[in-house]
């Protein structure tokens, strides 16, 4: 969610072989104290800041929400969309128009039936800007949805209608390609509209909360725990096997790691960075790696006339980067090296291929290209290029911009380039970069949902999401081009155009895409981690043995 979501870590489950030797440290460690199969207890890194539906804006509420709430769509394990509360939908032939029928006998956990009512009260809650959701931009492509944000409409202009109790239009500005995927974030979740209206503000508090996915709250200790039990009105509740999770908020992976070794814990929210390696090799298969939505860059700020107006000298800067060092020296939790401006798994790998031609030249060539180009831009020994790295505290950040800094004076000259760090806090260091107040600054973005879209919005010239600024409206064009288009062939086709033509100006340094990894004890299955890029998780789908 956003960029406030954490990076390094998410929770991840998988099915796993307990046949073990005897003198190995996961026979002797990874016994699990919670002996029966009704109760799972796993590490969630921190109290979820919110419960409400439209109010999450991180993946540690997230995680909870997709335990107590479920939208017209959900998700499977390979993030794909699969039906909801809705059984199956109808979609106009110019892609505007969405249909949804819901399932039969759907029930909230207090008993109360779910209707096409509560679906329009739900999505009229995000676009509410009383209630101001840091989502409501959710909403945008929905008619009247930007009226409605402004306060120029009333909420009941929201085109989202009731045909009749079970079946639900909703109508867009404009086609989307991942509006389904919209409909299954837990910002657009399903609420009971008695149950808001009576409690009002107070909705959320777990005492008086009514949800319609797998689990209830059942107890909230903040900073101890949380307790859900299963909710026997869900409407796949037969399919649920584990009648009770405990998500716990620890903080510190140490601890966190402490306890999964005596068997309190179930499923690690991350590992101890500086233990991964050794991790790894004594828990075998019980440690697990996979890699995440979500890419790791460098925005080059091109309000700088240094940077504007040398194409070659961004050019420079970027292919003078061994990535491969970085990822597997520097970092080395099995990062992948990123040569494009999306990720390689996005859309089940359908960008894969759209790359800059120079990542598959030998280091020699790539680095000599890199020095020419340089030196063209004007800059050497007589003319030294002086550049400052901006990064937010955290070790990882700094290791990062030290071996880039040291890379580009090997490749250079340390009398060609100076570079200088400049670690700041997270606010003072979001304000600057916010502001175009920096020269070269780090920068990450993780994906909300399985979509292209993702990264592409990133680069729109009027997106406060794009952080070097850069712009141009061909780009843009061939964006719009892409939404609009009904032809799947050609809306990959127009997306492929606009990212070569975003990637030949060089205005980011992609640097690589991110990995999560954890811990799972072997009773655990029932979780495919491998193909879950997005790590959107639902506690339904675990098994215990």
């Amino acid at each position: 969610m956003l960029n406030i979501k954490k990076l390094t870590a998410l929770l991840l489950i998988t099915g796993i072989s307990s046949g073990l030797s005897a003198c190995s440290k996961e026979a002797k460690d990874s016994s699990s104290a919670n002996k029966g199969k009704s109760l799972i207890t796993v590490d969630n890194g921190e109290d979820a800041p919110t419960i409400d539906p439209v109010m999450t804006q991180d993946s540690t509420s997230a995680r909870v929400l997709y335990d107590l709430f479920e939208g017209l769509v959900s998700f499977d394990q390979s993030n794909h969309t699969i039906p909801g509360l809705a059984e199956k939908w109808d979609i106009s032939t110019d892609g505007k128009v969405y249909t949804f029928h819901l399932r039969d006998g759907l029930k909230f956990s207090d008993g109360s039936p779910i209707t096409a009512d509560d679906v329009v009260f739900s999505w009229q809650r995000l676009a509410d800007p009383k209630i101001a959701s840091p989502y409501i931009n959710l909403a945008a492509n929905i008619v009247n949805g930007n009226a409605i944000k402004n306060g120029k409409l009333p909420l009941s202009q929201l085109g989202v209608k009731a045909l009749d109790a079970k079946t639900v239009q909703i109508t867009l500005v404009s086609p989307d390609a991942k509006f389904l995927q919209i409909c299954s974030m837990p910002n657009t979740a399903i609420v009971s509209k008695a149950n808001v209206t009576k409690y009002g503000q107070t909705w959320a508090d777990p005492k008086t909360m009514v949800t319609s996915g797998a689990y209830t709250v059942g107890e909230w200790v903040i900073k101890g725990h949380m307790l859900l039990n299963k909710n026997p009105n869900y409407y796949d509740a037969k399919n649920v096997s584990i009648n009770q999770v405990n998500i716990l908020p620890i903080v510190d992976y140490n601890a966190s790691f402490n306890r999964y070794k005596t068997g309190e814990i179930d499923i690690t929210y991350s590992l101890p960075i500086d233990q991964y390696k050794t991790i790894r090799q004594d828990y075998p298969t019980q440690e697990h790696t996979a890699k995440m939505e979500a890419l790791y860059y460098y925005d080059l700020n091109m309000t700088l006339p240094k940077f504007r107006d040398n194409l070659k000298l961004r050019q420079a800067l970027s292919m003078a980067v061994d990535r491969e060092t970085l990822v597997k020296d520097v970092l080395g939790q099995d990062q992948v090296p990123s040569y494009s401006y999306v990720t390689t798994t996005i859309e089940n790998g359908k960008f894969a291929n759209n790359r800059y031609l120079w990542a598959s030249w030998s280091s020699d060539n790539r680095i000599n290209e890199a020095k020419k180009l340089f030196k063209e831009a004007g800059y050497g020994p007589s003319h030294p290029l002086e550049i400052s790295i901006s990064y937010n505290t955290m070790d990882s950040h700094k290791k990062i911009a030290m071996a880039i800094a040291s890379m580009w004076q090997q490749v250079f000259g340390a009398d060609s380039i100076k570079t200088t760090a400049a670690n700041q806090e997270w606010k003072s260091f979001i304000q600057a970069r916010n502001t175009a107040n920096y020269d070269v600054a780090r920068d990450g973005w993780t994906a909300d949902y399985d979509s292209v879209d993702a990264y592409t919005d990133l680069f729109l010239c009027k997106n406060p999401l794009n952080k070097s600024k850069y712009c141009n409206p061909a780009y843009d064009q061939l964006i719009q081009q892409a939404q609009d288009t009904q032809d799947p062939e050609q809306r990959i086709k127009l997306i492929q155009q606009a990212l070569q033509t975003a990637q030949s100006a060089y205005a980011i340094i992609p640097l690589y895409q991110y990995t999560y990894y954890r811990l799972v004890a072997p009773r655990v299955g029932g979780y495919n981690m491998e193909s879950n890029h997005l790590d959107h998780v639902m506690s339904k789908w675990y098994k215990l043995k």
